[in-house]
């Protein structure tokens, strides 16, 4: 697993009258999921681009398991970490399964390994490798590249992995199945990862904890609830909505507010939640389906019930607690 530590960090561009990212020191523990949060130029990208050195900082350091990597070789360093990017960059003209092979090609590894890792991932991003090996990425939809580039990025195993607005460029609906889809991901890969985005929605939704990001400095390092429900300032109530209760519900769990199905229950036509979903996503289901309680599933087979009374509950208790 793979910690890093940012120390003092500083990156002024030649003839700017500012820093882009300023004395910024904080610390990532192994295996944890980091969202970089702010508003356009706020540094977001020039900080993670400055871990695998595409960027080489002013002043201050940047420590990879305690080693600093201005010390390190810049090829054998960039091996290390899976870059994501929004534009995917797959190579128009290599199929999928190449596209994949690319850095573990250059590594030396056997075809026999390589094939067998290619097939690995693409059960992993639930694309059949059947169907998709030798598909071109101009026969792919947007979600379905992203997937092969985040592939791609995991194909050497590295235990880093860095993110860079990965889904921007794609439709809602698309981006809200892809982050699903992360949520599953950062479970089975067990990597440290560092994700760049503006949308504070998608930072709530995937991150252990969050960067706050100011004018290239750190306003908050926090985890989603304290910085949702403990902003360290003005700046970062009104950026991520501190007093939108709707908003803090999606940090709640359904299994933190259900109750264990009643053994008599006649289930048939209730609607069903799932337990891991979180409950702004079970008061919508509630609301559009004009029902007064959710039954929960775990892996669709019916566990518990979730009441719109529960949900309030859960909504004072977040407000009693801010």
């Amino acid at each position: 697993m793979t910690s890093l530590s940012f120390q003092h960090l500083t990156k002024t561009y030649p003839s700017a009258t500012y820093a882009a990212v300023n004395d910024c020191t904080f610390e990532v523990a192994s295996g944890d999921f980091i969202v970089l949060l702010g508003p356009s130029g706020c540094g977001k990208t020039t900080l993670l681009k400055m871990v695998n050195r595409l960027i080489e900082p002013t002043s201050g350091d940047i420590l990879l398991n305690g080693k600093n990597i201005a010390e390190m070789d810049v090829t054998t360093l960039r091996r290390q970490i899976g870059y994501v990017i929004q534009q995917v960059g797959l190579f128009p003209h290599l199929t999928v399964a190449q596209n994949i092979a690319v850095v573990p090609e250059l590594l030396g590894w056997d075809k026999a390994r390589i094939e067998a890792r290619t097939n690995e991932l693409l059960e992993l991003i639930q694309l059949s490798p059947n169907y998709y090996r030798k598909r071109y990425p101009a026969q792919l939809s947007g979600g379905q590249q992203q997937r092969v580039g985040l592939a791609r990025a995991l194909a050497a195993d590295p235990q880093l992995l860095l993110m860079d607005e990965p889904f921007g460029a794609i439709d809602a609906i698309t981006r809200a199945s892809l982050q699903e889809e992360m949520l599953r991901l950062k479970e089975a890969i067990n990597k440290t990862i560092l994700f760049v985005t503006h949308d504070v929605e998608e930072a709530l939704r995937l991150a252990d904890k969050i960067v706050v990001l100011r004018e290239g400095r750190v306003e908050q390092y926090d985890t989603p609830f304290k910085i949702l429900t403990e902003p360290a300032n003005a700046f970062v109530r009104e950026l991520v909505g501190g007093d939108d209760m709707v908003r803090q519900l999606s940090l709640v769990r359904v299994s933190q507010a259900m109750t264990l199905l009643p053994q008599t229950l006649a289930l048939d036509g209730i609607p069903t939640i799932d337990v891991n979903d979180d409950l702004r996503m079970a008061l919508s289901k509630l609301l559009r389906s004009g029902r007064d309680s959710l039954v929960v599933v775990d892996q669709d087979k019916p566990i518990g019930m979730l009441s719109l009374e529960q949900i309030r509950a859960s909504a004072k208790h977040t407000r009693a607690a801010d």
